[in-house]
């Protein structure tokens, strides 16, 4: 799996986890936390460093607009601690990657 596709991965169980416990959404996502997830994916798909991007937070390009850049950060301040217990493998996987 490239790197794309794994950060597409991780980026769509925080979300999922998110709307779950935010939202109280089960089987599919909320029509706000679907935006940022389709957001998340066609940013991450056009990614000019493509395999050997860096994490967002470090990159110097912000393709994100202010709005979803807000929410996204939202969605990962909240998942990203829970991760150990809802995804406890590709929490490690995420940590080794770093």
């Amino acid at each position: 799996m490239g790197k794309i596709n794994s950060e597409k991965s991780t980026v769509e169980y925080m979300i999922g986890l998110y709307c779950r416990k935010k939202h109280g959404s089960i089987a599919v996502l909320c029509p706000g936390c679907e935006a940022v997830r389709a957001y998340a994916f066609e940013r991450l798909t056009k990614c000019p460093y493509g395999d050997k991007k860096i994490a967002c937070k470090d990159c110097k390009v912000h393709c994100y607009k202010e709005e979803m850049r807000r929410k996204i950060r939202e969605v990962m301040r909240f998942s990203g601690p829970r991760m150990i217990i809802y995804y406890p493998i590709d929490f490690i996987k995420h940590m080794i990657k770093k």
